[in-house]
């Protein structure tokens, strides 16, 4: 019993201080890392975007005018790629329903779903197509050939692209 007081003795507290200070730094550190991932998600959202509302490409097409200068996000099919960063939805798959252009702006290439299928979400500023207009204000570099098409029509410049969320619950014709 003797050497095992003698052992205790032999302790130092400054090492204990020292392990608990670095065991909090380390608590401390996996605290703050948690904070920055869950703030740089919740910026991700562009429903964080109280201006945004949501939209049928039907709607795009219909009522221009009301749209135009607005931000809208459109959850639709994908149809076609057009250009380099470019491609058309609608929510219309058989019958008629003009498709709306998409002008990926948000800097993040996007590939299209392979499943067409497949609902993406679009959010973003919608625009009459003058393309020396869009390429000036969103520095992008469109070649004309691919969108005589949709010249003076209705298109969205796309700040953010991605898989739609809860897509089942979305209702396209």
């Amino acid at each position: 019993m003797a050497e095992s007081s003698d052992k205790q003795s032999n302790i130092n507290p400054g090492q204990d201080i020292f392990k608990g200070l670095w065991q909090a730094k380390v608590l401390i550190i996996i605290v703050l890392l948690a904070v920055f991932v869950r703030l740089s998600y919740r910026n991700e959202q562009p429903s964080t975007n109280p201006t945004a509302q949501l939209v049928t490409t039907s709607e795009v097409v219909k009522y221009p005018d009301e749209l135009i200068g607005k931000t809208v996000i459109v959850r639709s099919r994908p149809l076609q790629k057009v250009g380099l960063t470019s491609f058309t939805v609608s929510d219309r798959r058989f019958f008629g329903g003009d498709p709306i252009l998409v002008i990926n702006a948000s800097g993040r290439p996007f590939d299209l779903p392979g499943d067409r299928d497949e609902v993406i979400q679009v959010t973003g500023e919608v625009h009459d197509l003058e393309i020396a207009e869009i390429e000036q204000q969103y520095k992008l570099s469109l070649q004309d050939e691919y969108y005589q098409d949709y010249v003076n029509k209705p298109v969205i410049i796309a700040r953010d692209i991605k898989l739609a969320p809860d897509a089942t619950a979305i209702t396209l014709r």
